[in-house]
């Protein structure tokens, strides 16, 4: 039924002049704070936090369940008391494997296995820069179709240090897809969204060192899955600081030449309203 007031009362608004209740008026301003709220929690859903060195454990965790964030990177030397504080949750654990990345494919191997043991609900696997730089991509498949059968059926990552968009980088990101990772994941530089075009498959592309609203609402308008970020409470809030302002497809106006010649309206309860261009205007 609500739905149904909402949808005619934007109908009515396609005529200029159209007169809006106020019950009908506050109605569409709860709804558009409803689909935007809804929109947010979609938006923290894809990010993931990550856990520094120096980061209080217990608050990022906290705080990633209220959110409702999507997982929490971390070493797997933190595993143990990080599955305690996210106990009961839906937040994953994301382990990192392989420190750096210049360790031996056996290693990350027996710390996968020693993550998945733990609780860990996914793998990021990172891979050595030197391998990257040598282009020793024959060693890099075979590191990763290990790491794929060790995983199973959980989402693993593959993930690199790079900061720029080269012919070695766009070659592992396609290496990435064809055997199979969920994530594809980068540090945030300029133009790193270019790279989920070379993606395919069910692979997405995931961007860490994420900290600002203004970043994130880029990257997720221009495709990209996920992004890892140590701000997530900090950009949540200013999302919803964001929310409460005045919206531009909805202002209040005074006329200056049109008046209304309805005498038997009321000021209380009425309020008139037109479309101009995209905006629903008030007056």
């Amino acid at each position: 039924m609500e739905q149904q007031t909402i949808k005619q009362a934007l109908t009515k608004a396609e005529n200029e002049g159209v007169t809006l209740s106020r019950v009908e008026a506050e109605e569409f301003r709860d709804f558009q704070k409803r689909k935007r709220m809804s929109e947010i929690y979609r938006l923290t859903s894809a990010m993931e936090a990550e856990l520094g060195d120096t980061d209080d454990m217990q608050r990022v965790c906290e705080r990633a369940r209220r959110l409702k964030q999507s997982a929490v990177r971390l070493p797997l030397t933190k595993m143990a008391q990080a599955k305690y504080y996210l106990a009961g949750s839906d937040v994953a654990l994301d382990c990192v494997v392989g420190g750096t990345g210049e360790t031996l494919t056996k290693v990350k191997a027996y710390e996968a296995r020693l993550a998945l043991k733990n609780g860990a609900k996914e793998l990021t696997v990172r891979i050595a820069p030197s391998f990257i730089d040598g282009c020793r991509f024959a060693e890099i498949k075979k590191e990763l179709k290990r790491i794929r059968r060790l995983a199973g059926k959980k989402p693993w990552k593959v993930a690199v240090e790079k900061n720029e968009v080269s012919t070695s980088l766009v070659r592992v990101a396609r290496i990435a897809s064809e055997v199979g990772a969920a994530y594809f994941c980068i540090p945030y530089f300029t133009g790193c969204e270019r790279l989920r075009l070379e993606l395919t498959g069910k692979c997405r592309l995931q961007v860490s060192g994420v900290n600002s609203a203004e970043t994130c609402n880029k990257l997720f308008s221009f495709g990209v899955g996920r992004v890892v970020t140590s701000q997530a409470w900090e950009i949540y809030n200013e999302w919803l600081a964001d929310m409460q302002k005045p919206k531009t497809t909805i202002e209040r106006v005074t006329p200056k030449i049109e008046k209304r010649m309805d005498k038997t309206a009321n000021d209380e309860t009425d309020y008139r309203c037109r479309l101009e261009g995209n905006k629903l205007l008030f007056y």
